[in-house]
């Protein structure tokens, strides 16, 4: 069974108390060499320094040049009792072990065993009795000594060497004081051993809370793996630390908010993260994630946001974000089209219904009704349809939006009509384009006019007028709703930002309690963001006109689309309403003022 590996905290614990305490076993040895020398070399000095003072002491320079001239075998005693009470004292003085003085032969005129008086030195007295100084280690009668050997010259002449001297100090001292020394150095490394281990522990404890006990070696996996996820990844993926700080990201996300890549020389944190980023990792919730749509440059992102724990510790926060600017985009397209698809079964029924009754006058062999019956449909032209003027339009895409927007407008209660002064001619290029704009203007006065606070028997009503100029497409939405006050103006083009409330009536499909057209629950303030941004996409425009027309009382939004038409109609295809108005007319509510930064709104 395999033994389990220990805590990352313990390993770190050993380690460190294994470092120091061979550390201390260096130094500790270090000094205790030094130490022990140092108080050898002490030693050492105070015997030859003795020895010197007594070499040169007139007395025993003349004490030991008397005995040296007499050379008898035993040394005269007024001489020894004079040298002895010299010794003793210096003895008593200096804390020497002894004092030995000789003649020139080596022979003892000094001794602490007096019976040794007038014997040779049991030790060699050649380099002093040459003339030089020594220091030894030396074993003798007296026992192991430390010896400083120093010679005596004559009194009378200064130069001739007449004896030595030889002091003493017992090794047994130099080993006590050695070993006082290394009881003191080892109390220090005991000590700093303890104060090692207490500090090991602390940095473990403290290593442990800032790794949340993850090793060395799950560490450096983590990071591979880290690495290899937030490649993989689709999605842009930010990391944040407890205090906010960005710690991680990886290239999508760079991407999507247009960051410079952190690249391997700099760290994420020297990155500059959005506000909007930011501000949501501020207000992220301990627990669930925080979703919001945000706008960078020309993308839609959604931004969702989690902090992270572990085991109940906050360590940070994780960001992701997708890019949902052709999502969004091809979502609304799908509005439209399936809008426009409702209108169109509508249609099939009644036209279906009509040729019914064609067929059955037939059958019946009524043939002079069915041909005045079908001599009043054509008089009429299109199948019936909700929206007024809507003959003045020649294009097909155009009209079918408009259509689809009338049925859904008017099983909202709300009346659609093209404005009398309508004209386009060429049909349109990009009908996906045109359509989502359009569409997302027209939702957003319907939704607007069915909210109003506005008496029941004044009726609600969006009126769009449509002109064209060469390949250019103009189109004014205006409404009967409660219009845009001008606190609100400057942002109601800024993605997330809505002024709308759910309405009391029924949805009817577009978007009336949820600003999507669907009844889904989503994109409540993408509309006009998305708006604008399709049509700057193409070289053109979306912006407010009046926050309160003086007409309708509600908003008026225009649009302008460079390229959208192509110039030549199709063959035979001619405006279905008499005299055209002179190129360069006003639209119904005024001009359409030229774009201007202050000409920033919000969606309702």
């Amino acid at each position: 069974m395999p033994r389990p590996r220990q805590s990352f905290s313990h390993r770190v614990l050993i380690s460190q108390l294994a470092l120091v305490v061979v550390t201390l076993a260096l130094v500790t040895g270090a000094f205790a060499w030094i130490g022990a020398r140092t108080v050898t070399e002490v030693t050492e000095t105070k015997a030859l320094a003795t020895a010197r003072t007594l070499a040169i002491d007139p007395d025993v320079r003349q004490a030991a040049t008397e005995a040296t001239a007499e050379h008898a075998e035993t040394p005269d005693d007024e001489i020894v009792s004079a040298l002895l009470d010299i010794t003793d004292d210096l003895r008593d003085r200096s804390g020497i072990s002894f004092a030995v003085i000789t003649d020139d032969r080596g022979i003892r005129l000094t001794h602490p065993d007096r019976s040794k008086i007038g014997h040779r030195v049991s030790t060699s007295p050649a380099e002093a009795l040459a003339g030089r100084e020594s220091v030894s280690h030396e074993s003798g009668t007296l026992g192991e000594t430390v010896r400083a050997k120093v010679p005596i010259h004559s009194s009378a002449d200064g130069e001739t060497v007449v004896g030595e001297v030889s002091v003493g100090i017992y090794a047994s001292i130099l080993d006590a004081d050695v070993r006082r020394e290394l009881v003191l150095l080892g109390t220090v490394a005991v000590v700093a051993l303890a104060l090692a281990g207490i500090v090991s522990v602390m940095l473990g404890r403290r290593l442990r809370r800032a790794t949340l006990g993850v090793g060395p070696e799950e560490l450096a996996e983590m990071a591979r793996d880290q690495g290899a996820v937030l490649r993989g990844l689709d999605d842009g993926v930010l990391g944040f630390d407890s205090e906010g700080r960005l710690t991680l990201s990886n290239s999508n996300a760079e991407e999507l908010l247009g960051l410079p890549s952190a690249g391997d020389d700099r760290s994420a944190s020297s990155i500059a993260v959005p506000e909007q980023i930011t501000a949501m990792v501020d207000d992220a919730p301990a627990e669930g994630a925080l979703r919001r749509r945000i706008t960078i440059g020309e993308r839609i992102l959604l931004a969702t946001v989690v902090r992270v724990q572990r085991d109940g510790v906050p360590v940070g926060g994780v960001v992701t974000l997708r890019d949902e600017t052709q999502m969004l985009t091809m979502a609304r397209q799908l509005e439209s089209v399936t809008a426009m698809a409702r209108a169109l079964r509508t249609q099939r029924h009644e036209f279906a219904n009509r040729l019914h009754t064609v067929l059955g006058l037939v059958d019946t062999g009524a043939t002079d009704e069915a041909h005045t019956y079908l001599a009043s449909l054509l008089g009429t032209g299109p199948i019936t349809t909700p929206v007024e003027n809507i003959e003045l339009l020649s294009d097909v895409y155009l009209r079918a939006v408009l259509e689809a927007k009338g049925t859904t407008a008017a099983e909202a209660g709300v009346s659609l009509a093209v404005t009398p002064d309508s004209l386009t001619m060429g049909t349109v290029r990009d009908p996906e384009s045109v359509t989502l704009i359009l569409g997302n203007l027209i939702d957003n006065a319907v939704r607007a006019a069915v909210a109003a606070r506005r008496p029941p028997e004044e009726g609600n009503r969006v009126e769009v007028q449509l002109l064209s100029s060469g390949p250019e497409l103009h189109a004014v939405v205006t409404d009967t709703g409660d219009g845009i006050d001008g606190d609100v103006e400057e942002r109601i083009f800024d993605e997330g930002f809505s002024t709308a409330a759910a309405a009391s009536a029924q949805d009817y499909g577009v978007g009336l309690t949820t600003g999507t057209g669907t009844g889904d629950g989503h994109g409540l303030g993408i509309g006009l963001a998305l708006s604008r941004r399709v049509a700057e996409s193409e070289g053109g425009r979306v912006w407010l006109i009046d926050g309160h027309d003086p007409e309708l009382g509600g908003a008026s939004f225009g649009m302008r689309l460079p390229e959208a038409l192509d110039e030549t109609p199709p063959h035979g295809d001619t405006p279905a309403h008499g005299d055209m108005p002179v190129h360069g007319d006003s639209p119904a509510h005024g001009d359409m003022p030229p774009h201007s930064d202050s000409q920033q709104s919000e969606e309702r």
